[in-house]
């Protein structure tokens, strides 16, 4: 989902600088610092939460209800790769397509539905707290002979390969900050630059 098919780091760009906007600098720092705070604690980004801590903190900030806005309802669809939904049509023809993301159990299935992504995979969307967790609980919701793992994060294709062996084709897109993280473990069978590679790829390929 985040940097894979939509521009993530885009968004929170957009999401800094308008709350930049909205409030004092300190405040600003300080949302972002709780925002951090509660990545750590939950393992996950959960902007539902940051919103609440940063309100009990700042009780009296007259313009919370902006920050909430800015924050709660970003036009997702904007920030979606190009083609994008191209690339899911076109893997429709291959097999069953669905999103397994990370994040909360609130804001990022908002995300995904809000961004169309919901209705293009047709409701298959997997939300967990650590998704590299859960491939059983995949493999038991998709029953398949073969997967392909598009992932912009190493670590998580590998992780992919590790489970699964030759049964998995595991693509590196190289989109977003955690595409230059160091590999760890198998590397991934594909790499491609852009999610909209994935139109020209070779069918054959994605039992590589």
């Amino acid at each position: 989902m985040d940097n894979t098919l939509i521009d993530n780091d885009r968004v929170k760009n957009d999401i800094e600088r308008a709350i930049a906007g909205l409030v004092a600098a300190d405040q600003a720092s300080r949302f972002w610092a709780l925002y951090e705070e509660v990545r750590a604690e939950a393992g996950v980004v959960d902007f539902p939460e940051t919103l609440r801590r940063f309100r009990r903190t700042f009780p009296d900030e007259p313009r919370a209800e902006d920050v909430d806005r800015a924050v709660l309802t970003v036009p997702f669809e904007r920030y979606l790769y190009p083609r994008a939904m191209d690339v899911i049509a076109r893997l429709w023809s291959f097999g069953d397509a669905a999103i397994l993301s990370d994040g909360d159990r609130v804001y990022q299935p908002a995300k995904i539905a809000l961004a169309g992504l919901l209705l293009a995979t047709r409701g298959n969307v997997l939300v967990y707290e650590h998704k590299e967790d859960h491939l059983a609980e995949v493999e038991r919701r998709f029953p398949a002979n073969h997967y392909v793992h598009v992932d912009d994060k190493a670590s998580l294709l590998a992780r992919t390969k590790a489970g699964l062996g030759a049964r998995a084709t595991t693509i590196h897109v190289h989109q977003g900050h955690y595409a230059a993280e160091p590999q760890a473990g198998p590397a991934p069978d594909i790499e491609i630059d852009r999610i909209s590679d994935l139109l020209t790829l070779d069918p054959a390929r994605f039992r590589a």
